[in-house]
């Protein structure tokens, strides 16, 4: 009966210890499996992290200063967009009538939504930052005083449909370069009081005159002008008066 009783004993033993052995796997079972779901947090997390790190990359973006930009940087950018701009939309044409955007550098684009952009009034007056101006092929006429108190402003180039450049363009501006385009016809109003004049700081620059050009008047340049042309002609009668010095090529 001892005998008995010891046997049962063993069994019962042997039935408790292997229920605890079960037990202990299927815990570490579930403990392997949790390293795996923090590696997946943290994997999202680093991908929210990049995300967030290039939107800051774009608030950012920084541009080159006044002093390093060149009329190559100018010829070479593309265009500012729409964005960057208040505008009045016409019906079937845009007007620009203010700059809004940081960058120093502005190409006024040939077509907004599919319109075309015909002119930008007094959009640059008084700007501190913008420094060179590319003009879209759309606009035809520049406007009497078009960039005044742009005080950081060195290049200007005109689209191709521009037929005048009006009077006091560059006043209190720190222009160092002007492209005028094939086509242009008048340039100022009179010798008066409506010349386009190179700014204080800068007279005795270049001026190219193109051929189209058959009407000017203009003040403290350097005129490179064609043989024979409307412009010599003007160059030579008012070199004292409006302090002109010319160059034939």
């Amino acid at each position: 009966m001892k005998k008995r009783l010891l046997i049962l004993g063993m069994i019962f033993t042997m039935a408790v210890s292997s229920a605890g052995c079960g037990s202990s796997s299927s815990d570490n079972a579930g403990k392997t499996e949790q390293p795996k779901q923090t590696a997946t947090v943290q994997d999202s997390q680093k991908d929210t992290s990049n995300d967030s790190k290039s939107d800051n990359d774009k608030k950012d973006e920084k541009y080159k200063s006044a002093d390093e930009i060149t009329m190559d940087d100018l010829m070479s950018h593309g265009e500012t967009p729409a964005e960057d701009f208040e505008l009045i939309d016409n019906s079937d044409e845009i007007v620009i009538e203010k700059y809004v955007g940081k960058d120093p550098i502005v190409v006024i684009p040939d077509e907004i939504d599919g319109k075309k952009v015909v002119d930008f009034d007094k959009t640059f007056w008084n700007n501190k930052i913008v420094v060179a101006i590319r003009v879209g092929n759309n606009v035809t006429e520049i406007k009497k005083t078009a960039f005044v108190n742009c005080e950081s402003l060195k290049y200007v180039v005109l689209g191709e449909s521009v037929k005048s450049l009006g009077s006091n363009s560059f006043v209190n501006t720190n222009i160092k370069e002007i492209e005028l385009n094939d086509g242009l016809q008048k340039i100022g109003e009179d010798d008066t009081n409506n010349t386009v004049d190179a700014p204080d700081s800068n007279y005795g620059m270049d001026l190219k005159i193109p051929d189209s050009v058959t009407e000017i008047h203009v003040r403290d340049f350097n005129l490179i002008v064609k043989s024979g042309s409307q412009a010599e002609q003007y160059a030579k009668d008012f070199a004292d008066s409006n302090n002109l010095t010319y160059t034939v090529e």
